[in-house]
């Protein structure tokens, strides 16, 4: 009897020409999760990740990275599914896996296609997305379970998955009519998931990808990979979205298993660099002491790509961090004004915790970089000015690496709620119109009585001249001081970005 076959697809990405040099790859981490699921169901599993190729495509004013449609039909059409599963991480990038699902539709309609990711978690997005004929399942939230139980409810001889009133967490369609189940609860003890199935991707193919984690600190001649020790955020940060598939709940994986997945990593596939991707790295600070500690006999590297609470670290836990592999550090500031952090952005967090965790990494000579988020409503251009000057004092003072970003209100955050109720933001925004959002040159798509971009773009390059900082990224700014200690910071933070290059902040509004 043949095994049941389960493709597994991370879609192609388009981006305006404009912000094509904004891309970067990445590993589809959560289809290596589901692939492990699949395989104790016994299927025969396949990742396509198209991003894996350097291909670039332009058509008219877009740039579409990784396989081509035909090479994308030709790999269905080898492994013959019968199931299909889309990953789309990004609600930016819903077309493209439209585009796949799509293709696949007209290839053979009798193959069930289920879609997951934020499209498939937010209801304004998964009846947008259940509207269309692409379709047959969307899996809310975390996909491990459902996922196990949809598969386990595919009938072979009738090329069909039964009995869907019963499987919690999905959207699915009878005849014409579209069916919301009820939400299935988040995994509570998630050493339950098998290891990620990393051996279904190309990796060396994947690593050596020159768009691979481009933006990132990618360290020369060390292979990188992800690494998740936690889901959940208890916080309620207004621009955040996550909490529609990872819960506010934090829980984390036990130690022994991350560090049985950084060791299998560094032993089959030679990685030697891990990105921490928590949205919570340090929240349980016994458990991650004792995690830095262990990690140290590893020998390996490592950073934290998508910030840690500031509040969290103090210095034995930042020196165990150092003594563990740690090279650099990013935390998530959002703003240098107390009032907005907790009344407007609800991040429950104090601009002294910023600054401590800045003066202990310049203690250790240890990179920091500092992430902002300027322009929400309730916000006045003094408080984004004051953001602006903590920024500056904060690399000035105690050399870090800072970046901003524009307020995004992206679906199914309260940030979107508050920006439509009060008309800053039109109800029909594109794709393009939210990827152009965060970046500070580009098309605004959010404006209050006491800003718009526009003011904000030229306030930065006021108080953040040229001839004062080292200032990089076109659209999504990033700079520090000119101190030659600094400069050496960065420079072994960020090993591939040329420091001599001279970024022109211009404004562009099409």
């Amino acid at each position: 009897m043949n095994r049941r076959r389960l493709l597994l697809i991370n879609p192609p990405q388009t981006y305006p020409v404009e912000l094509e040099n904004e891309y970067q790859s990445y590993l589809p981490m959560g289809l290596a999760y589901l692939a492990a699921i699949a395989r104790e169901e016994d299927y025969d599993v396949r990742i396509l990740d198209c991003l894996e190729d350097e291909t670039k495509t332009q058509t008219g004013s877009n740039v579409c990275f990784g396989k081509e449609q035909s090479e994308i039909l030709n790999e269905v059409k080898a492994f013959s599914p019968d199931i299909v599963g889309i990953s789309n991480p990004f609600s930016m990038f819903q077309s493209d896996a439209d585009g796949v699902a799509r293709l696949i539709r007209q290839y053979d309609r009798s193959i069930p296609i289920m879609l997951g990711g934020i499209s498939s978690s937010i209801r304004s997005l998964a009846e947008k997305v259940m509207s269309t004929d692409n379709y047959d399942i969307l899996v809310k939230g975390e996909g491990e379970y459902t996922t196990r139980d949809i598969l386990s409810h595919y009938i072979a001889e009738q090329r069909q998955i039964v009995d869907l009133e019963n499987i919690k967490g999905i959207w699915f369609k009878k005849g014409k009519k579209v069916i919301e189940n009820p939400d299935r609860p988040f995994i509570l003890n998630l050493d339950s998931l098998p290891l990620p199935a990393l051996d279904l991707f190309n990796i060396d193919k994947t690593l050596s990808n020159r768009y691979y984690s481009r933006w990132r600190n990618d360290p020369i001649d060390k292979k990188t990979l992800p690494v998740f020790t936690s889901r959940g955020c208890p916080y309620h940060c207004i621009f955040c979205s996550i909490h529609s598939q990872v819960g506010y709940k934090h829980r984390s994986f036990s130690n022994e298993y991350v560090l049985e997945y950084l060791k299998q990593c560094k032993e089959k596939y030679g990685v030697s660099h891990f990105h921490f991707e928590d949205d919570n790295l340090t929240l349980d600070y016994q458990k991650s002491l004792y995690l830095f500690k262990s990690m140290k006999k590893l020998n390996i590297t490592w950073d934290t790509p998508n910030g840690v609470r500031a509040d969290t670290i103090d210095e034995p836990l930042l020196h165990a961090m150092i003594e563990s592999g740690l090279i650099g550090i990013s935390m998530a500031a959002e703003s240098g004004n107390n009032h907005v952090l907790k009344t407007i952005i609800h991040k429950n967090l104090k601009t002294e915790s910023v600054v401590k965790v800045a003066k202990l990494a310049d203690k250790f000579d240890l990179p920091c970089v500092v992430f902002f988020v300027l322009g929400f409503p309730g916000e006045t251009i003094e408080n984004i000015k004051e953001t602006i000057l903590f920024s500056r004092e904060l690399t000035n003072m105690y050399g870090t690496i800072n970046t901003f970003y524009v307020a995004n209100p992206l679906p199914g955050t309260e940030l979107e709620n508050i920006a439509l109720n009060n008309g800053f933001i039109q109800s029909d925004l594109s794709e393009t119109d939210y990827l152009k959002a965060i970046r500070i040159n580009q098309r605004p798509i959010l404006e209050t009585p006491q800003f718009n971009k526009r003011i904000i773009f030229d306030t930065i390059a006021k108080l953040i001249p040229p001839e004062n900082y080292s200032i990089h990224g076109n659209s999504i700014p990033m700079f520090w001081s000119l101190q030659t200690h600094v400069m050496e910071r960065a420079k072994r933070l960020y090993p591939k970005i040329n420091m001599n290059k001279k970024y022109v902040w211009e404004w562009h509004n099409d």
